[in-house]
């Protein structure tokens, strides 16, 4: 008997399983969707919790050439977003969607406007509800809060996440997503710029979206939404 043969064999004991009812399943898929139950082995790395886990964070995003800087409250936000577009040579414009964390800030000289994002479109401002420590990777739901497109078509997506929607790792980032009640149509994983070496074996940024990404770590605890 092969090593298929055999897993299909304990699937179908165990659907045809005459103690356990159509109820009993039910309730274990919502036991697991409530966190509870027995959990998969997850490795050291995605157990970090505090600022070990920032640090991991920030140290896999830079490993994957996304660019990251602390920002001590929301309000600082626009001047430091000012100085990374006059780094990179970037028209003093951004584009953001209607996430309430952007509503009222002073954006200066900035030229902000709200909306999907456009192919011509420069920069793009998104905020991700959770940063991932295990891999450096942002999680960013889709809404008019962040339309999706902010995350593909900008040149340059600059992205905001507070300090504290850092998590160790994808069980927690789940977690996270289903207590803040939030179920939106499209979660996107974002780690690091596009890329791909499809064409003769050598890395090209921006090949599918974004040729850079640089991260705002927000410490402004007034201003996390991401945990309601």
């Amino acid at each position: 008997m092969s090593a298929r043969e055999r897993i299909l064999g304990r699937l179908r004991t165990a659907l045809a399983d005459p103690e356990r009812t159509e109820a009993d399943r039910q309730s274990a898929v919502a036991a697991r969707l409530r966190g509870e139950g027995p959990r998969s082995p997850v490795p050291g790395f995605a157990q970090l919790q505090g600022q070990a886990a920032l640090t991991q964070f920030m140290t896999r995003l830079e490993a994957v050439d996304a660019t990251v800087s602390r920002v001590s409250s929301l309000a600082e936000l626009p001047r430091a977003l000012s100085h990374e577009l006059r780094n990179r040579n970037l028209p003093s414009e951004i584009r953001h969607g209607t996430d309430p964390i952007f509503e009222g800030l002073d954006w200066g000289t900035i030229t902000a406007t709200t909306g999907i994002g456009r192919i011509e479109e420069p920069a793009t401002l998104s905020h991700a509800r959770f940063g991932m420590a295990e891999t450096g990777t942002l999680v960013l739901t889709s809404g008019p809060e962040n339309p999706v497109t902010l995350t593909f078509l900008g040149e340059t997506h600059f992205v905001v996440v507070f300090e504290s929607a850092v998590r160790a790792g994808l069980e927690e980032v789940w977690a996270g997503l289903r207590g803040a009640g939030i179920d939106p149509r499209t979660v996107n994983m974002v780690t690091g710029p596009s890329r791909s070496a499809d064409i003769g074996q050598k890395l090209q940024l921006g090949a599918h979206g974004p040729v850079a990404l640089h991260v705002f770590v927000v410490s402004d605890p007034q201003g996390d939404l991401s945990d309601p």
